[in-house]
């Protein structure tokens, strides 16, 4: 919403709120018959027949003949390849000749189809098959997708510093563990696995240590209550905006410098080599006949 279509930040919450409410709406009884039947609880047709609605046949790279369309990514996970699994990027860019990114993904792809692969949380959707490929949600491999984007800013602009990294968190919720030598069970097993292979602080931790000062900003509020994922109940995300709004009236210094790094202007080389990948995204296809 806020890279492709550049929907207003007032409009863009209303949307997620709207849509939150009709995808993450189901009975018990059914959405548990559900699970046992295709492994999701909620209705995976609707969802995708939401998005197609709402955003038709456009394709991700389509949007790249807009001359103030910023790159943009969504990541998915490759789980039918083997091991280990495999993160796709849906990209709204072309990577220049001969440039390779460490990452599988392409461009070609349509806006609904990136959105409901990079999506299907386990135990909320179904899989999407896309091709020969099984698509789930891509922070079951990379919850914080950060190091992911810095690579793929190398791959467009290799000669290019980075000049700013803004990381956004949706909120930590940190439980208190019993202090005891005792055997842990197996739920809690599973429990700390899950935790630690969608942990996105590790990224954090490692970017901030080796990223230049004044270059890396991270915002990720520390929440007072564990909010989950398919939460849509009217009261509870207004504690999540006013979470995120106390959070940053507490780190109102580190957001005014945020501001001034990410408004200082584009060296001359930096606005050319951006100016002559643009017109190579919008000519990309485009049929010329010589005059010669």
């Amino acid at each position: 919403m806020l890279g492709i279509f550049q929907i207003p930040l007032d409009q863009c919450e209303d949307l997620y709120r709207k849509l939150g409410s009709d995808i993450f709406k189901q009975n018990v009884i059914v959405g548990t018959v559900k699970m046992g039947w295709s492994h999701a609880f909620y209705d995976s047709e609707m969802w995708e027949s939401i998005l197609k609605e709402r955003l038709g046949e456009v394709r991700m790279i389509e949007s790249a003949r807009d001359p103030h369309s910023p790159k943009v990514a969504a990541v998915s996970t490759i789980v039918n390849r083997g091991l280990p699994l495999k993160a796709y990027v849906f990209r709204n860019y072309r990577l220049m000749p001969g440039v390779q990114s460490h990452y599988l993904g392409d461009c070609k792809h349509k806006l609904w189809q990136a959105i409901r692969a990079s999506s299907a949380a386990p135990g909320y959707f179904q899989e999407f098959v896309l091709g020969k490929d099984l698509h789930q949600d891509g922070g079951l491999l990379i919850n914080n997708p950060t190091a992911l984007a810095i690579h793929e800013c190398k791959c467009l602009w290799p000669n290019t510093p980075l000049q700013c990294v803004v990381s956004l968190g949706t909120g930590r919720y940190e439980t208190l563990g019993k202090n005891s030598t005792a055997y842990t069970s197996l739920k809690t097993k599973l429990t700390h696995v899950i935790s630690s292979a969608t942990d996105t602080e590790e990224v954090h931790t490692m970017l901030d240590a080796l990223l230049p000062p004044d270059t890396y900003f991270r915002f990720n509020p520390y929440m007072r209550e564990d909010i989950p994922l398919n939460e849509s109940r009217e009261e509870k995300l207004n504690f999540l905006k006013s979470e995120g709004e106390r959070y940053l009236e507490c780190n109102v210094a580190k957001l005014k410098r945020t501001a001034s790094v990410l408004g200082q202007e584009k060296g001359t080389v930096q606005r050319l080599a951006e100016w002559a990948k643009l017109k190579s995204d919008m000519y990309e296809g485009v049929p010329f006949r010589s005059k010669l």
